[in-house]
């Protein structure tokens, strides 16, 4: 059964040894991208112990950045509607470029998250989908709780395996802007270092992320969601 992701945010964020960065060598940073098809950024900002680059959006729930500070460099789509290839693209770019203007001589951790949504076919509501199909509950679990909940979520947690060497954190979850739509989020942090000679390997680390969400959570979600 088919179930496209519709995915609403990623975030990706490269944390490395501290490092003092210069006011010129952040506003070449920005010199580069302004101009770049994969990582352009319009706007450029100080901000304590680094900078931002930004590009302007319609609305105040909606991000497009990447901030660099002295420990980490964060790229962040929220609710743009880029697409996934684009969005790894641009944290390789961005990587690439930092490394070459800033004192960064290793990636030590990464984080990325992934937010995306999903429609179950049988139910309009996610929080029936969650609460009967999932936890298998009727009206009358909830009375001790005098009212149902007005978000329902199930989350799941997994260490890294000899397959597998991320660490993710999964939340499945009713969406209170939708309440049609399943929410699904995986926050995947990777340990091995990433030098400056193996930057692609950070595409892989979100492919990870994401294809976990792809090749099992939703096949998860489809196991419950049947005609009732």
């Amino acid at each position: 059964m088919n179930y496209p992701l519709r995915s609403i945010a990623y975030i990706a964020e490269l944390i490395h040894p501290p490092a003092r960065h210069s006011s010129d060598a952040l506003q070449k940073i920005h010199n580069v991208v302004f101009n770049d098809a994969e990582s352009c950024y319009q706007n450029f900002q100080v901000v304590p112990g680094g900078a931002q680059l930004i590009n302007p959006t319609p609305q105040d729930n909606i991000f497009s950045c990447c901030t660099i500070l002295q420990d980490r460099i964060q790229i962040r789509e929220e609710m743009t509607g880029i697409a996934r290839d684009d969005f790894r693209s641009r944290v390789l770019r961005l990587a690439q470029i930092a490394v070459s203007n800033l004192n960064i001589p290793v990636f030590v951790v990464r984080q990325i998250v992934v937010r995306s949504l999903i429609n179950p076919k049988y139910t309009v509501d996610s929080r029936e989908f969650i609460s009967r199909a999932v936890f298998k509950m009727d009206k009358d679990d909830f009375e001790p709780l005098q009212r149902p909940p007005d978000l329902m979520g199930l989350r799941l947690a997994y260490n890294p395996t000899s397959a597998a060497e991320g660490i993710y954190n999964i939340r499945l979850e009713s969406y209170t802007q939708d309440p049609r739509s399943l929410f699904i989020e995986n926050v995947a942090s990777f340990r091995t270092p990433v030098v400056m000679n193996n930057l692609e390997s950070l595409g892989d680390d979100f492919d990870s992320a994401y294809s976990y969400i792809e090749k099992y959570i939703v096949p998860f979600v489809a196991r419950f969601d049947t005609a009732p």
